[in-house]
Parts: C-alpha cells; structure tokens; sequence
C-alpha cells in the first residue's frame, strides 16, 4: 500500500498503480466515478484519474454526495499524453467521517480506463481512504453514458475506472511553487561554429506537485539541449534543463531561456543567457620537424612516431597524412581526424629497408591549420646488410666399435657437388657455416672420422634455404 504521513496528501491507489485495460475503446461521452469514504473527517483537495494516449478532449473532476449533489468540480489543465492525471479544487471540500462519496471525471470521448470486476469481492483501503467493494453501499463503480457530463447513478461488472481522490487532514490550498537555480548563465568565451553547454536546475519548492509546461529559448546561437514538457514534479523533486551555446559569428550574443509552469510565485520565470562568439582558430603543432629511424637491418621494421596537437582557440580538422620514400610507411592514425583545443594524436610510422645504404622521406601533414595548411616532417634512416649463417648440430654414433675422433662437415650449393667446409676435424658435434649469402639454398651432410683419418659413409643430407 501507498504509506504517507498523518498530515501528507493521501490517494486510494499508489502512483505505480496501471490499469489492467488502459483504453477500454469505447468512445461515447461517459461519466465515470468510484464511491468511497474516509475514516476521519478531513479534507478532498483534489482528483486523479489514469489516461490512455486515445481518452482526449477536456476533462472535468466532480466530487458529489450519493444522492446526486454535487460539491466541487475543477477542469484538468497541462495532462500528460497518458498515465495519472491530477486537478486541485480551488477550495478543498470537507468530507465527514465514514460517509460515502462520489469522485467522478468527464471524459468527452470515452476510451477510459476500466478493470471489470475489481471491487467484486473487495474495496481498495488506503487508510484513511476506501474504495468501497461493489453491495456495501451499492454498486461500485459508477458511471453514466451521455451527451455532457452527469451524476453517475449506473453501475457495470464491479468495474474499476480507475478514479482517485486527494485527501487531506487538513484544509491546505494547493501550492505550487518553482525554484530555479539560477538567474543568469554565462558562456563565456567561444569559438564560432562550436558548442558548449550549461544546465539549469528546477526544482518543485512548494507543498503540492509542480507542473513544468514549457521551456524557449530566445536569442541567435542559443538553444535547448534537453528537456521533456510538460513534466510533473513532486514537491522537493527536480529536473535538469541542458542549453547550448553555438555561436555562428564574432561578438557577444545575449538570449533568454523562458520557462512556463503553474508555480504560485508566477506562471512565467526567465533565465538571461550571455555568451561571446570569437574568431575560428584552429592551430596544429607538430612535435618534431625531423624523424630519424637510425641503422635497421634489411628486411626488419623499425617503428617511430609522430605526436600531432590541436593549440588553438578552436578544433583543427587534421585532413590527411601522406608519405614519401623508399621504405618507409604509415601504420596508424585515421584521417580525417578533429582535434579539440589541448587534445593530441599520434601518426605511427615504419622504417623497413629493402637494401642496404641511406634512406630519405617525408610525411607531410595536411589540416585546416591558420599556421600552415601543410607541415612537413624529414624522414631518414640506414638500411644495413645482415651477415647470415648456418647453424647445424648433429648426434654422435652410440654403437660404433671404432672410436670416433671427429667430423667433417660438406656442403654443396643447390644441386652442385658436395665440397668439404671445415678446415680441420670438428670434435664438436655442433657446426656454424658462416660464408653462406643470401638468396641461395645449401645441402649439408656430415661423415665421421676415426683415429686413423678414415671417414664414414655420410649421415642424412639436409637442405637450407638462406633469406
């Protein structure tokens, strides 16, 4: 159940209460109301009822005893496009304890809410609220299909039309009231053609709910950046405004955020806004004007980079990065690319030599820059001859009877005839040829040699291929 305090505003049905059917589709003009009643004697200071997108027109509250007099009614103003809607009466009415009552609305159109046999078996309490179930005091609800609004005397299946009221212990006027959380905002400073933002705080001050109709904005460069009207606000809740300054030229600019709402201290509150627009300035600093890789080995990358920032007043587009010279490239950095004043990018670039000797290039920057719409960065760098060689190792015979004194190691250049390498018996079980060149394909094999200098036949040839 909705709790509250002793002296809170009081409904029947909780503000999360949604009605089985929302639209119920039919559209004749209905009178459509609950009966009910209150433990003490106090004060009905206003009505609800749920609204389907479809329930349009104007909606009128009535309050009325059981035999027909009516007591109050109040025209509902600022609805939402569905969900609970509210009115205050102008002057709250005295309810007398455990006396039953009619609360009922007008809905021109029909498409009402209704759940069918709510209040078949039992009421709604919400103490001091009830809503009564349907042979305690007559049928319940109650509605009544005509031309204009009427005293709703029928009843229908035990039906929930979904109709509240707002009680109170005491007789408290509906007060309203709009707090904002400032007066003036000020921009400042700004490039033109960009943005910036500020908020604005309201805040519902008063003792009943707050209705925030409208927000415009006035004034060349201003506008709203977020916010939804209408918007209800329950005393002490807030919501936030987002306004947004785009200057389109130099000077200062002035505007007005106006903000409509049914707060007691005034329908219409008025925020002044100021700002300046200043002079586009992009500027991009590069980080160095020359980039030297150094000695790489033929055929290996070297990695370098290029830190790229935005030092204007106002973003810089970075258009486009290109590259010139034999090896080298770039490896990251996605162009076109927008820089906001301070913020950076790097250009990541690679070095890979496919020949030995010097190397030059350039990297050439192109961005809306008012220091130069081209910067240049000098790219250099060695490519170096690698010296290549063979590594071979092999396993010693474990089932010779003639002891082993070492090895001779042969090699042979593609198909051409095997020659031996070694200079001197190898003792070693491990060799590494290091008079191999680049782009040609060796055949090894290794024979073993006795005391007396007699070798073995050869061990398994194997071929490799030098980068």
């Amino acid at each position: 159940m909705f709790s509250t305090s002793a002296d809170a505003q009081v409904t029947i049905f909780p503000a999360s209460s949604t009605p089985g059917t929302i639209d119920h589709g039919n559209p004749a003009p209905t009178e459509l109301g609950v009966q009910f009643k209150s433990d003490t004697t106090g004060y009905i200071t206003g009505l609800r009822f749920y609204k389907a997108t479809t329930n349009t027109g104007t909606h009128v509250a009535h309050l009325w005893t059981t035999s027909g007099v009516l007591l109050q009614s109040a025209t509902f103003t600022n609805e939402t496009a569905s969900g609970w809607q509210q009115v205050n009466f102008a002057t709250p009415v005295q309810v007398t304890a455990n006396t039953v009552y009619i609360a009922s609305y007008w809905a021109p159109v029909g498409h009402y809410s209704i759940d069918f046999n709510y209040f078949k078996t039992k009421g709604v309490d919400n103490a001091p609220l009830h809503a009564l179930q349907n042979g305690v005091n007559g049928g319940n609800g109650v509605y009544f299909h005509a031309s204009k609004s009427k005293f709703p005397s029928a009843n229908y299946e035990s039906s929930n039309f979904w109709v509240d009221v707002v009680y109170s212990a005491q007789a408290t006027a509906a007060n309203p009231q709009l707090s904002v959380s400032a007066s003036t905002l000020s921009f400042g400073s700004i490039a033109v053609n960009s943005s910036t933002t500020a908020s604005v705080t309201l805040t519902s001050s008063g003792t009943s709910p707050l209705t925030v109709n409208s927000a415009a904005v006035s004034g060349t460069g201003f506008s709203l950046a977020a916010g939804t009207f209408p918007t209800t606000l329950n005393p002490n809740s807030s919501m936030t405004l987002q306004v947004q300054f785009k200057p389109t030229a130099s000077g200062a600019a002035t505007g007005q955020l106006t903000i409509g709402s049914n707060s007691t201290t005034g329908s219409s509150t008025v925020v002044s806004l100021s700002g300046t627009g200043a002079a586009a300035n992009p500027q991009l600093n590069v980080n160095t004007s020359t980039l030297g890789f150094g000695s790489v080995a033929v055929n290996t990358a070297a990695a370098g980079s290029v830190t790229l920032t935005s030092t204007g007043s106002s973003p810089v587009t970075v258009n486009s990065a290109s590259i010139s010279g034999t090896g080298f490239s770039i490896t990251g950095g996605s162009f076109p690319a927008t820089l906001n004043p301070n913020q950076t990018m790097a250009v990541q670039l690679q070095f890979k030599p496919t020949a030995s000797g010097s190397a030059t290039g350039q990297l050439t920057i192109s961005s809306n820059s008012t220091t130069g719409s081209s910067a240049a960065v000098a790219l250099s760098g060695t490519g170096t001859a690698t010296a290549e060689q063979v590594n071979l190792s092999w396993i010693a015979p474990s089932n010779s009877t003639d002891p082993v004194a070492g090895y001779n190691i042969y090699r042979a250049l593609g198909s051409g005839a095997f020659q031996l390498v070694n200079s001197g018996i190898d003792t070693k079980t491990t060799y590494v040829d290091s008079s191999v060149s680049s782009g040609n394909t060796y055949n090894y094999l290794v024979k073993s040699v006795d005391q007396s200098g007699v070798e073995s036949t050869g061990s398994n040839e194997i071929s490799v291929a030098v980068p």
